[in-house]
């Protein structure tokens, strides 16, 4: 499981602002901790909330997910969700899911916490409508994942990671342990069963697994 750390802070002049502060990666396995989080922050009436994604390497559909469904119960009760610190891979995602469009952005803590007290620019019926058209993103990108996932499932531990390297064969087992649980999340790989399998192919060496790449991109290109 990819890890996640969260941490929680109150900020304002009466402690009114929540900062989650959310570290990792939020996918399908991980998000749940943080729906907990904002779960109960809502519960406790706490509507003002900024989230830092500064350390956020990755979020899926999940992820985002939570945002979104909070969003019109803590508008309605004159709060908001701003995020803020999104790295460039992050905030590409964030834009091409038209989220921009409901949840504002910024660069630092400083700059969404003097924005409080702003009244939200949108229409609550283009929320609803961006967040239709979400949903129903998410449910073909699920099936999607779902039919892949089923397909690899379907391949040993040797055939997967024989995949990876192909594809990155500069990875590290580490490297290799987090691309595969990337391509199959209920697959659980060990870091020494992973060195086993390598070392059994002949592929320990990164210079051996660049060179194994090599030879079967070749002859991939050579068969096509």
């Amino acid at each position: 499981m990819e890890d996640i750390r969260i941490s929680l802070s109150a900020e304002g002049p009466n402690n009114e602002i929540s900062i989650v502060r959310v570290d990792g990666v939020i996918d399908t396995t991980t998000s749940t901790e943080l729906e907990k989080v904002m779960n109960s922050l809502v519960d406790q009436k706490r509507h003002s909330i900024i989230v830092d994604l500064g350390g956020v390497e990755y979020i899926s559909s999940a992820g985002w997910g939570i945002f979104i469904s909070n969003i019109r119960e803590i508008r309605l009760n004159k709060g908001d969700i701003k995020l803020v610190r999104m790295i460039p891979e992050v905030y590409e995602v964030f834009e091409l899911l038209e989220f921009d469009t409901i949840l504002k952005a910024y660069d630092s803590l400083e700059e969404a916490k003097k924005d409080f007290g702003m009244e939200p620019t949108f229409k609550m019926e283009e929320a609803e409508e961006i967040k239709e058209e979400f949903e129903r993103k998410r449910a073909e990108a699920s099936a999607q994942k779902e039919a892949k996932t089923k397909e690899i499932r379907e391949i040993s531990d040797e055939e997967i990671i024989l995949k990876v390297v192909k594809k990155n064969p500069l990875l590290g087992i580490s490297g290799i342990r987090k691309e595969v649980k990337g391509l199959d999340e209920a697959r659980s790989l060990g870091w020494w069963g992973t060195r086993k399998i390598l070392k059994a192919k002949g592929l320990k060496s990164k210079k051996r697994r660049l060179r194994f790449s090599r030879k079967e991109r070749f002859v991939q290109r050579y068969k096509g």
